[in-house]
């Protein structure tokens, strides 16, 4: 198992001590002290330093639908907000609302009409972003301003890769378009049920993640890569049923994304325990093991005492072949230990592989009335809670696991998204309130509300700069050498 323990370096400080006038500054005396210096790193903390975390929505039913990070820091939030005034409108509609925020997630800088609600919606490496929704698909510039609109149906998961490469899940069927707006594919998934979609520009692939019922009580993941036109490249687990080792245990392709370090990351569902899943299998073949690959950290990673509850397993790939390098399970816990349930609306990672996912959280995520989120402590558990977990790129460190709950609130997160350290999670609160900080709308609108919260950091980042810090190895850091400092004091 992999650690990231801070390492200390040696090191010596050189004072030069100036004891004034000519004579003394040719004489100057020299003291060598040792210097033990603690290299930075990014932490673990129960305390979400959130930029700001707002209700967003009025007196009607509203939502989060996806959230995204431009390269300036600003934040572009997507939702169905029926009694928002927008500022410009893009597809006329009642109540989709594309909301751009600076940095700070406290200024809202621009607002668009998009049709009658929003979906889902990405924001590229490039700053373009696509969102879907009943009105199709539609895909803006680095402006916001309208590039092309595809109305070949409702559309329910969309991404967006570099180049502007387009897809979009309309039912059982998968659209491909250029930046242009011009069709390059179009076909079925396959068999099963498809959940999500991501594309990978660098391999010029789609990927689709699902289910397949395999027999009349099983149910198992798929996770297929398609060239543009529609080609099937290749697919993990995805086995035929009456394959030995499939497991017992409900399993599904819930999410799917290319995070900015190039690789694929999906969220899974297991209703069950992860030992009778096929996740305990490798996803090209069924008789070897997937436990050499599977970091197992303490009782919220670790499937016991689970019953049929619904937990959740998250895992990297290799998005060029779909081979399995990491996997984690995540379950919560009640009293006695016994295991809840979890669930994962959202997976994305950061150019240096750090992990987040969103979702909603039954009783009770680790630590739970220890955490906070801007120095406030959540509420009272009221049936589901809105959460992030930030999880270190080797898996064996969670950096933030927090709840959103405020005032009894009950909800679940839609959609996290990150960029260079700044995220940025968007929500719906069913009932109650979530926690609020610097928020433009501190108090809920009444009915359903969205919400949006902002934060630097994968939860808290111990920096002294912006850049990143301990990018090498455990073994590289033993063998430095020690740095030397010379600071010169003029004593007059």
């Amino acid at each position: 198992m992999r650690h990231s323990n801070a390492a200390l370096l040696a090191g010596l400080l050189v004072l030069t001590l100036w004891l004034g006038g000519a004579a003394a500054q040719s004489d100057g005396t020299r003291i060598y002290l040792p210097l033990i210096v603690q290299e930075r790193q990014r932490g673990v903390s129960t305390n979400l330093e959130a930029d700001a975390a707002t209700h967003l929505g009025g007196a009607q039913a509203d939502s989060g639908g996806g959230v995204g990070v431009t390269s300036d820091g600003s934040i572009v939030f997507g939702g169905t907000l029926p009694g928002y005034e927008t500022r410009q409108v893009l597809i006329a509609g009642t109540g989709g609302t594309l909301l751009v925020f600076d940095s700070s997630g406290r200024e809202v800088r621009a607002s668009f009409r998009v049709g009658d609600s929003i979906n889902d919606m990405e924001t590229s490496a490039e700053d373009e972003t696509v969102i879907c929704g009943h009105f199709g698909v539609l895909a803006l510039d680095r402006f916001f301003a309208r590039r092309w609109q595809g109305d070949d149906g409702e559309g329910q998961r969309c991404a967006i890769g570099s180049g502007g490469t387009v897809a979009v899940l309309v039912g059982g069927e998968t659209f491909v378009y250029n930046r242009a707006g011009t069709t390059l594919g179009r076909w079925s998934v396959g068999g099963g049920t498809a959940n999500d979609i991501a594309v990978d520009a660098t391999k010029q692939q789609v990927i689709v993640t699902g289910f397949v019922q395999v027999s009349g009580n099983l149910q198992i993941p798929f996770i297929r890569a398609f060239s543009y036109d529609g080609t099937l490249r290749w697919k993990s687990y995805d086995f035929a049923a009456g394959t030995p080792n499939l497991g017992s245990a409900d399993t599904r392709g819930e999410r799917i994304a290319i995070g900015r370090d190039g690789k694929l990351y999906f969220a899974g569902s297991i209703n069950g325990g992860t030992g009778v899943s096929i996740f305990t299998r490798d996803p090209k073949d069924t008789s070897k093991s997937a436990s050499d690959r599977t970091v197992v950290t303490d009782k919220y990673t670790d499937a016991f005492n689970v019953g049929s509850v619904k937990m959740l397993w998250y895992a990297r790939f290799n998005s060029e072949n779909g081979e399995l390098e990491l996997a984690q399970s995540l379950l919560t816990r009640r009293s006695g230990d016994r295991g809840n349930s979890i669930a994962a609306a959202a997976i994305t990672a950061d150019s240096d592989g750090t992990v987040y996912i969103a979702g909603s959280a039954a009783a009770f995520i680790a630590n739970r009335d220890q955490t906070s989120v801007a120095g406030i402590a959540p509420g009272v558990y009221s049936g589901s809670d809105a959460y992030v977990l930030v999880v270190s790129p080797d898996f064996t460190q969670r950096y933030s696991w927090v709840t959103f709950t405020g005032a009894s609130g009950n909800g679940g997160a839609n959609a996290v998204a990150v960029r260079n350290g700044r995220a940025a999670l968007a929500a719906t609160l069913n009932s109650g309130a979530f926690i609020t900080h610097n928020a433009i709308q501190p108090l809920p609108g009444g009915d359903k509300d969205a919400y949006l919260v902002v934060w630097r950091g994968g939860a808290c980042r111990i920096r002294e700069s912006a850049e990143p810090k301990n990018q090498r190895t455990k073994e590289q850091r033993a063998g430095s050498k020690p740095s030397t400092f010379e600071v010169v004091l003029s004593l007059r």
